[in-house]
């Protein structure tokens, strides 16, 4: 008889919480813009992912627009150096909100350890199993500061683990509907928002932010827990599938929204990358 002691449901979270932050880290990257004096300041999120063997840096439209204000940069995990989004950006505007640059002439530019997410491992639809965790990896304007002693900016990224919002599962007293005048359900779907009722798995109370400005553009995934979990498979990072592509929210009432990711792909497709 086993008599080990099981993890809790919040421990067992924690851990997946963990696992997907340190798998999927390669593949985003914040977005900065250079000002005229020499500093810069943090624009929004963006993500690496290959498309038929091609590296693109996917982030939102809205995004990428910020173009003609800055000159925008990227990083690659483990390199503290910024590089020049020097491609021009294929666009597709809301509702969509999507935008890539292909990144592969400049892959090696720097050393690093990035990795960009491979097509096999995009969902085909956004379709998670009632009550799937999805976990979201991005970087807000909160978590970042400009040093002037490095010359740099630095920023941190907040790994969120979540799940759509599903009124049906919603009990009552926090059952609310969605008011966001740019949310459309054909194109989008909508993620609980509650950092101020978050545990941070590092144990600091500041990791999650309540402001996610500075998120768009962040990578969504499904991670698979509730659908292993329930045919009795064992689970691992490793079979998270991508699902979505995060642009907005409603901090008021306690939502994230993010393009679905069969948009993404037509996309993709349709700007014959």
């Amino acid at each position: 008889m086993d008599t080990s002691e099981q993890p809790t449901l919040k421990e067992w979270l924690a851990a997946v919480s963990n696992l997907m932050s340190l798998q999927m880290q390669p593949f985003v990257t914040p977005i900065s813009g250079a000002l005229t004096d020499g500093t810069a300041i943090h624009i929004g999120t963006g993500g690496y992912v290959e498309w038929r063997r091609k590296r693109l840096l996917l982030t939102n439209e809205h995004v990428a627009r910020e173009v003609k204000k800055y000159s925008l940069a990227r990083k690659c995990f483990d390199s503290p150096d910024y590089l020049h989004v020097n491609n021009p950006y294929q666009t597709l505007t809301p509702p969509a909100d999507l935008a890539f640059s292909p990144v592969d002439d400049r892959w090696n530019a720097v050393t690093h350890s990035a990795m960009a997410f491979p097509d096999y491992r995009f969902e085909e639809k956004h379709a998670p199993v009632q009550g799937e965790y999805l976990f979201v990896m991005g970087f807000t304007g909160e978590k970042a500061r400009y040093s002037p002693s490095f010359n740099t900016l630095f920023t941190t990224g907040t790994p969120y683990l979540t799940q759509e919002y599903d009124e049906t599962l919603e009990p009552e007293p926090t059952r609310r509907p969605i008011k966001h005048p740019d949310f459309d359900p054909a194109c989008h779907f909508a993620m609980q928002w509650h950092p101020e009722a978050t545990t941070p798995t590092d144990g600091k109370t500041n990791s999650i932010p309540l402001d996610p400005h500075g998120m768009s553009g962040s990578l969504v995934w499904n991670t698979r827990i509730a659908e292993f979990a329930a045919k009795g498979e064992t689970w691992t990072p490793g079979v998270a599938r991508l699902t979505g592509v995060l642009w907005g929210w409603d901090t008021g009432d306690r939502f994230l929204f993010a393009t679905r990711i069969e948009h993404v792909a037509a996309f993709l497709t349709q700007s014959n990358v």
